[in-house]
């Protein structure tokens, strides 16, 4: 293989998919190099991969996401220029599936569009971004983007980091996504990870939110550790390097860490409350574990939240619910065996497919093709 560019930018999960992609093209010996935001370039080099920087970093204030994601779709004539200088020698370019502006350009040989979450539950709120973008675009007398379906069935190839088995049927037959499976982001040893109690007869509740600041906050965090006060269950919780932990009260049944690979604990888990971003919800129900979803700020973790509701797999909350509710819902599912079961059963049906390695070959098999 020769030169391969990952084009991302800095949204949370998105960003994950992406760089692990991306270390795992390294790890196999290919030359490989991430384009995205400043804020990304300490985590990509990180993990021994080249970087260049291209794009917007995040703002400060969640009120301003909706216009930051806005911003994402549409680029820039600056960030176009570049983007031709970076991949002028590249064989092939990978896209963040967000990247409107980038996927609109045309500019590699080979292009790749790669999606990070279910492409049925995500496709229609992504586009109620761009139809956004597109009206501030018509106001300042440019043209629009494409629709995401249009933008996304161009490519050479069109990767969904998800499982086929969790997505809603697509709307149209002009997209033809390889599910690749869930992409797990690459961890070094946690030695720490050794302090962690046993359960001592209690079933393990495991409380995760989101990486990306503007979705986290000891207040958020704090709701759930209330819930399970005086609870009978043990607790661990991870404030996913958002924030530290000791700006929360802990109660004598929980532990916090600020850095907790879900794959080293999952195996010891009876139920898992997190955002309801996709990586979570895939690595918990991979294992087997139900869950309760209280969906933060990601476009796509309202209908993920839905449809491990719908399919039985747990309980979707509001978004600003209550130490009560969190405590109610996982009750009702710590008391029902038959969630525990369908979620087994799930589990069993897709196995734990390994998205990168599955990208990389699917990547490898493109190149072969067009050679």
């Amino acid at each position: 293989m020769g030169e391969i560019a990952v084009l991302t930018w800095d949204g949370g999960g998105n960003a994950a998919v992406m760089v692990a992609f991306a270390a795992s093209l390294r790890e196999c010996g290919h030359s490989v190099t991430v384009l995205g935001p400043r804020s990304l370039q300490r985590t990509v080099e990180s993990l021994a991969v080249s970087y260049a920087e291209l794009g917007i970093s995040p703002p400060q204030d969640p009120e301003q996401r909706l216009v930051y994601l806005s911003d994402v779709a549409q680029g820039s004539d600056a960030m176009l220029a570049r983007l031709r200088r970076l991949v002028k020698r590249a064989d092939a370019l990978v896209i963040d599936c967000n990247l409107s502006w980038a996927l609109e350009s045309r500019v590699a040989r080979r292009t790749v569009v790669l999606v990070h979450t279910a492409l049925g539950l995500y496709l229609p709120v992504w586009q109620s971004v761009l139809d956004l973008a597109n009206e501030r675009r018509t106001m300042a007398g440019m043209a629009p983007l494409a629709a995401a379906a249009e933008a996304w069935a161009w490519p050479d190839l069109l990767m969904v980091a998800s499982l086929a088995q969790f997505d809603r049927p697509l709307p149209t037959e002009s997209l033809r996504p390889v599910y690749i499976g869930p992409v797990s982001t690459k961890h070094s040893p946690q030695t720490g990870l050794l302090a962690i109690p046993s359960a001592r007869g209690h079933p393990r509740v495991l409380v995760s939110y989101s990486t990306d600041r503007l979705q986290n906050s000891p207040r958020r965090l704090q709701t759930a550790l209330d819930a399970f006060d005086g609870q009978p269950v043990t607790v661990l919780a991870t404030t996913s390097g958002a924030f530290e932990p000791n700006q929360l009260r802990i109660p004598a049944n929980a532990t916090v860490l600020d850095y907790l690979p879900h794959d080293s604990v999952m195996s010891t888990v009876a139920l898992v409350v997190c955002h309801a971003g996709h990586g979570t919800t895939m690595t918990a129900l991979t294992h087997g574990v139900p869950l309760v979803c209280i969906p933060g700020l990601g476009r796509d973790q309202q209908p993920i939240a839905n449809r491990v509701s719908e399919l039985g797999l747990g309980i979707a909350l509001d978004r600003e619910a209550s130490a009560d509710t969190i405590r109610d819902a996982t009750t009702t599912i710590l008391a029902d065996q038959a969630y525990d079961e369908r979620a087994r059963a799930f589990a069993r049906r897709t196995g734990r497919p390994d998205g990168a390695a599955n990208a990389t070959l699917e990547l490898l098999a493109l190149l072969d093709e067009t050679t």
